[in-house]
């Protein structure tokens, strides 16, 4: 990386305060940048560790006082911060096009142009890869199970048979993809698991993160939307549906035939009941457990989940229950004090 403030707030869409000029060749923690970085102010809680910050330019939402180096403004650091790193991500070395002397690809198998196939993967009967899709090592593709083009798989990923995966596709390490579902049926003579002859359909420009499980299927498909993001060793049962840009974070676990709309937000180690709908733009907040379908637009936390104000007003009671025990001990003693005269 080598670029002026000038160079990044054109990047980012924001204005320059301070010398235009001042160049930076990385991108670092406020504590540790010096004065050849790029220094992230996400908000105000960050502003005093700008101030004693080295970094020479700073990304912030607002121009910071008494902060003698080039600044960069915009109204979203984040989404700023954000299109900086892909600027310098796109410029990473790929592997190579081609197919490492170790991988079994079968003779059925459809490559498309560009495509690069790492040191011990298995690509399966009938299977298919899009133009410039890059299998790392030991990946596991089966067979009729397809990638769209732009695809970057990492290493020890398994997409399970006749899975199907959109374009532009990233998925991270050790997750697996059209795994069996788990629908086990319990009778007097012990549980019975019911096979999943169903699939998983997954659109374009999804990101899934490491160790995630998405299960295929019983019958139809487990369906994941367009831009879906979906972080570390999260879970998606059989037949759930995942609308559009939806966003799970660390943990989420989503229980079978449970559809959740567009543009929701799940919070960490989140978990949904099964057979539920969660409406569209939801969010739910971190370690909530939902047990009911929520109407679009609704913001959710606890366990139970309730509307956000409610659980607030329940938490800060929670935090009083001590000294309110304690008020109503004084009142047992007083009211045994007056029925005894």
């Amino acid at each position: 990386m080598r670029r002026t403030a000038a160079e990044i707030a054109r990047l980012v869409g924001g204005r320059v305060v301070g010398d235009p000029e001042t160049e930076v060749t990385g991108v670092r923690g406020l504590e540790v940048a010096g004065a050849g970085d790029l220094g992230f102010v996400r908000d105000d809680a960050a502003i005093p560790r700008a101030r004693a910050s080295r970094a020479g330019v700073l990304l912030v939402p607002y121009e910071i006082e008494a902060a003698a180096r080039a600044q960069v403004v915009v109204e979203d650091p984040v989404l700023a911060l954000g299109k900086v790193l892909e600027a310098e991500s796109a410029g990473r070395p790929r592997p190579a096009p081609g197919v490492h002397a170790t991988a079994v690809v079968a003779p059925g198998a459809r490559l498309g142009n560009g495509i690069s196939v790492g040191p011990y993967c298995v690509v399966g009967e009938g299977a298919s890869l899009g133009d410039r899709t890059v299998l790392h090592a030991h990946v596991v593709v089966g067979d009729r199970a397809s990638l769209g083009s732009d695809c970057e798989v990492q290493p020890h990923v398994t997409i399970r048979e006749g899975v199907r995966i959109g374009n532009r596709v990233r998925v991270d390490c050790g997750t697996s993809i059209g795994t069996d579902g788990f629908t086990v049926v319990l009778r007097p003579d012990g549980l019975h698991q019911v096979p999943q002859l169903g699939t998983v359909e997954i659109g374009d420009d999804v990101d899934i993160g490491a160790h995630v499980t998405v299960d295929r299927a019983t019958l139809d498909a487990t369906r994941i939307g367009n831009g879906v993001k979906i972080d570390n060793h999260s879970h998606i049962a059989h037949n759930v549906v995942v609308g559009d840009h939806t966003l799970l974070v660390a943990y989420a676990k989503i229980a079978g035939t449970t559809e959740i709309g567009k543009h929701v937000v799940i919070a960490e180690d989140v978990g949904i009941t099964d057979n539920v709908t969660i409406g569209d733009r939801c969010r739910i907040g971190g370690g909530s457990r939902v047990f009911r379908s929520l109407p679009p637009d609704t913001e959710v936390w606890g366990a139970p989940a309730r509307p956000l104000a409610e659980e607030k007003r329940v938490q800060a009671i929670l935090a009083r229950l001590p000294e309110v025990w304690e008020e109503i001990r004084a009142l047992r003693r007083e009211m045994r004090g007056l029925e005894s005269t």
